[in-house]
């Protein structure tokens, strides 16, 4: 099978649309600030970038406070800050119990202006849903005093933290001819020992016209084209092998000529079948039943007796269970099921983005998929794409798994599991879509094991994946 593999990045606004990503931010205490980022590891967000010190001026009594800040949605975390002193601030420092004007600093440093002084700036914190886009921003702390000058909050880089899955979608193979059936049953009903029909008698007319319907609906559909319609016909016990033999095929054959003649179909379009008892049936009845003798009836129905002998035994030791079969249970016993065989026609994209709508079953897998190309990964149209397909196939493992990757583009784990539990072969892109799925749900020891054994395949998108769990 063909494999694509299909990934999507959502667009998110900035708050800072003129926000230069990675370039220099200069402060307004002459800090410089480059290589800023912000990246995610499982549930903990790590915030990194090179601060340097060279330009900057700071009195010998004095602190300057740079405190990173994480500001979204509202929300505003404060991370633990750099505090750079100069020469007799920091001795102070050293000689007071190293107090600081920093609420929690990570890194104090003294300001030498005799060489290039640089803070490689490191920390982590737990990640929370509105840190995705987070914007990373220093304010500075000019006086030294704790109290932040108004105007001094700088933005340095805009986080993308979200988590995004590269998922693997499998290209159905195609289906060169989209074969289909229509089937039914028909109980006609036919004179004592007769096998022509009569259109007109009893039920005959509900049962023809059920019929007529059904190939109907094939034969005057200009994107199906008949390709045979079979019949198999059932007789009840009721009577001799021998004269049940006879009926059923006659009957059988009768339905064919009918059919033949009423639409001019050749007889080469039939293939017949039929059944002289149907025991089967018969079977299936008395077990469901509340018969006084079900138990020895289905003994009877089971054993290697001859057909008539079985018949004629049932009628003799229980004549009144017997009589309750011949009025409920042997008139549906007789019947006549058929088959139309018909092939679909191709449909290209733009017809089936319209025939999906409307009459799902006449597209094929590979159709269908087609179609999914035309929308937005993750999008609503996208997703219902792959809900018909998986509906009108619902045993193909393709449609499954496909399913289960649109739901899992929209954060939908744990529906995408019960898809994802179909899919019971080897495949590395079920497995990478496990690891998606346990991800998204924070099992993230499992997702390991299942991104691994997708990484171990080859699959290129289980090694983007795994760069969030290792």
């Amino acid at each position: 099978m063909k494999r694509i593999v299909l990934t999507y990045s959502l667009l998110i606004g900035s708050l800072f649309a003129a926000l230069p990503l990675g370039a220099q931010q200069t402060l307004q205490s002459g800090a410089a600030v480059r290589s800023a980022d912000v990246n995610r590891q499982r549930d903990s967000v790590i915030v990194r970038m090179q601060i340097g010190l060279s330009d900057m001026e700071v009195g010998s009594n004095r602190s300057v406070v740079l405190i990173p800040l994480l500001e979204a949605d509202g929300k505003r975390l404060e991370l633990p800050a750099v505090e750079v002193m100069g020469r007799r601030r920091q001795l102070y420092y050293e000689r007071n119990g190293r107090q600081t004007y920093a609420v929690t600093p990570w890194h104090v440093v003294r300001r030498d202006r005799e060489r290039t002084q640089t803070v490689d700036y490191r920390t982590a914190l737990l990640y929370e849903d509105w840190m995705d886009h987070a914007l990373l921003g220093i304010t500075e702390d000019l006086c030294g005093c704790g109290e932040v000058q108004p105007g001094s909050q700088v933005a340095v880089h805009r986080a993308d933290v979200a988590f995004r899955p590269r998922l693997a979608y499998i290209a159905p193979e195609v289906e060169v001819e989209k074969r289909r059936a229509l089937s039914g049953e028909a109980y006609l009903d036919f004179v004592v020992n007769r096998t022509d029909i009569n259109p007109a008698y009893r039920r005959n007319p509900d049962e023809l016209a059920r019929i007529h319907a059904s190939i109907d609906t094939v034969l005057h559909d200009r994107d199906f084209h008949i390709t045979r319609i079979a019949l198999r016909g059932y007789a009840s016990p009721e009577g001799t092998y021998r004269s049940n033999t006879r009926l059923a095929e006659g009957r059988t054959e009768a339905l064919k000529s009918y059919i033949g003649r009423r639409y001019g179909f050749v007889d080469t379009l039939f293939i017949t079948g039929f059944v002289p008892e149907n025991w089967e049936g018969l079977r299936r009845y008395v077990a469901g039943s509340t018969l006084s003798g079900r138990d020895s009836i289905l003994a009877l129905i089971d054993s290697d007796r001859e057909p008539d002998a079985k018949e004629r035994v049932i009628r003799s030791r229980y004549p009144e269970d017997y009589a309750t079969l011949l009025a409920e249970c042997y008139p549906g016993l007789r019947r006549t099921d058929y088959r139309i065989d018909y092939t679909v026609r191709s449909f290209s994209v733009d017809e089936a983005k319209k025939v999906i709508r409307t009459r799902p079953q006449n597209l094929s897998l590979d159709e269908m998929f087609a179609v999914a190309q035309t929308y937005e990964p993750g999008s609503d149209d996208f997703k219902q794409v792959f809900d018909v397909a998986v509906r009108m196939y619902p045993d193909s493992e393709v449609a499954n798994l496909n399913a289960a990757n649109a739901l899992l583009e929209q954060g939908r784990a744990e529906e995408a599991l019960v898809y994802l539990d179909r899919v019971k072969s080897a495949c590395p892109e079920a497995e990478n879509a496990r690891g998606v799925a346990c991800i998204l749900l924070k099992d993230y020891d499992k997702a390991l094991r299942h991104m691994a054994v997708a990484r171990e395949a080859g699959l290129p998108a289980a090694e983007h994946n795994m760069e969030f769990l290792e």
